[in-house]
């Protein structure tokens, strides 16, 4: 016997290399394994330990071996994975919104807005006269926050044996979504009517002002918004034109407040939908004259020529003098500086010409968040399932008087036109 450990003694360090074997505590090592597999062979020979049992149970142990606590470690890494992913989709995603609207923070449930409308101006007072007197006037709007989220739930073995990082990528809607809803919630709210859009029910707008004539308006565009026949809608709505595009500068730059008084607007955002986008370059970007000669808004077979009513151009007879555009003919908004703002979400067809930033308040309450769900409670603990919520409180609004700096062109139920 003292023969069979010894000669297991020199197999055991043989086997090791002499970097090993040159090791602090090797030998006593040694000595105390090879006693150990010397009594193990020894039950197994004379039957106290059977091989296939030993084997079975070793695997059974074995498999059950794991990592204590291992959920809540795992939580912690995928939540954290989880959440910078979000957030890096959020920012990704095009959010044409904070090109339109004002952006106003808020450290309550609401927040009130009282905007001013001008006095009467200064004017000649002779000598014994009386000063004129002028009264501030102005409207009293509110926007209470809202709350948004979305709850996303995995079941634990999809992301667990997840290979093609198709469940991973899925957790990235969490942001992604409250993008969309951000950018479905004020281009409707611009808009001003009711409006639903995936499982998203936008109300109306709670818009109120009063014209010259004191008559109450309680829509964002109206065709009497600043006196009893003009408002801020074009004549003749339809797809964005030259025609149309210069009626609705033209309309800002005779905007007027209930006191009647001159509202100083500078159009700088032309607010299109898909359907507009090379139109709005078009119009905004090119050197030359983008139209036809001759006035917008009519079609060749019935434009009128010079010195007659009911020729065409078509003729080649010439085009009416006073008429802008023609060959070689400068566009006017090649350098005025108005971008054209594709809201992807915004109805089909709707356009409209204004100054960002004025009139149309995307209220912020809370940013986003992202908060898994515990693993060791609730749902995830009774299904297996991993849980991750989205959470937001903002509001977007116009306040009182707000879309006298903007104009509409199409309201999107005009698909067709002249252009």
């Amino acid at each position: 016997m003292a023969k069979l450990i010894e000669a297991e003694k020199v197999k055991a360090i043989g086997g090791l290399s002499e970097s090993e074997r040159a090791l602090p505590g090797i030998h006593e090592m040694v000595e105390y394994a090879v006693p150990m597999v010397q009594k193990f062979r020894e039950a197994i020979l004379s039957g106290t330990i059977r091989p296939s049992t030993w084997l079975r149970n070793a695997m059974t142990v074995s498999s059950s071996l794991r990592e204590a606590n291992s959920e809540t470690t795992l939580g912690f890494l995928l939540r954290k994975g989880v959440q910078v992913i979000a957030n890096d989709w959020y920012q990704m995603q095009p959010r044409a919104w904070q090109q339109y609207c004002e952006v106003v923070s808020s450290t309550t449930v609401a927040e009130w807005y009282a905007p001013l409308y001008g006095s009467v101006i200064a004017g000649p007072v002779d000598r014994g006269q009386q000063f004129p007197e002028g009264k501030i006037t102005g409207e009293n709007s509110s926007i209470v926050n809202r709350k948004f989220g979305l709850v996303e739930s995995f079941e634990r073995e999809l992301f667990d044996d997840d290979q093609t990082g198709q469940i991973k990528q899925r957790s990235t809607r969490l942001g992604e979504s409250m993008a969309i809803t951000e950018s479905v919630w004020a281009s409707s709210k611009f808009i001003g009517s009711a409006r639903t859009y995936a499982n998203v029910t936008v109300p109306a707008t709670g818009y109120s002002t009063t014209n010259t004539a004191g008559t109450t308006i309680s829509t964002p565009f109206s065709s009497t918004l600043y006196t009893g026949s003009a408002g801020n809608i074009v004549t003749s709505i339809g797809p964005v034109n030259m025609g149309r595009l210069k009626e609705a500068y033209q309309i800002l730059k005779t905007a007027v407040d209930p006191n009647n008084n001159r509202i100083i607007v500078n159009p700088n955002t032309l607010l299109v939908s898909n359907q507009e986008i090379l139109n709005a370059k078009m119009l905004l970007q090119a050197g030359y004259y983008p139209a036809i000669p001759g006035p917008s808004n009519t079609t060749l077979a019935t434009a009128p020529i010079l010195g007659g009513t009911t020729s065409a151009i078509a003729a080649n007879q010439g085009v009416p003098a006073g008429y802008p555009g023609g060959a070689f003919a400068q566009n006017p908004f090649g350098d005025m500086g108005i971008k054209e703002v594709v809201e992807t979400y915004l109805k089909d067809w709707v356009c409209a010409l204004g100054q960002s930033g004025r009139g149309l308040i995307f209220q912020e309450r809370d940013p986003l968040e992202v908060v898994p769900e515990a693993p060791n409670s609730g749902t995830s603990f009774t299904f297996d399932v991993m849980r991750y919520r989205s959470r937001r409180r903002f509001e977007v609004d116009w306040i009182g008087g707000g879309s006298r700096f903007w104009c509409q062109i199409n309201d999107g139920t005009v698909t067709t036109g002249q252009q």
